[in-house]
């Protein structure tokens, strides 16, 4: 039997500019989960960070064709997948 791969968990604000990703959990009580189920965010999904605003300000990201502003205290509850990680389609 091969030993399992072990992946460095990455969260939504780790994930470099114009990359895509899937979510892969999401780390947070009912609230945070029902916040992000509110903005289309939910785990499965394919989301693309777009921007990070400076001086640790917000995360925007594109789900489902739609640009949403994510704090980064939500953004670091948003986990996903390394292996997921792929480059975005091109603008």
């Amino acid at each position: 039997m091969l030993p399992r791969r072990r992946t460095k968990s990455l969260t939504l604000e780790d994930v470099a500019l114009s990359r895509e990703a899937t979510v892969a959990e999401i780390d947070g009580g009912r609230r945070v989960r029902s916040h992000l189920n509110t903005l289309g965010i939910h785990v499965g999904d394919i989301i693309r960070v777009v921007e990070r605003a400076p001086f640790r300000g917000p995360v925007l990201v594109e789900i489902h064709g739609t640009r949403v502003a994510l704090g980064r205290g939500i953004a670091r509850k948003v986990k996903v997948d390394t292996d997921a990680l792929r480059p975005g389609r091109p603008a």
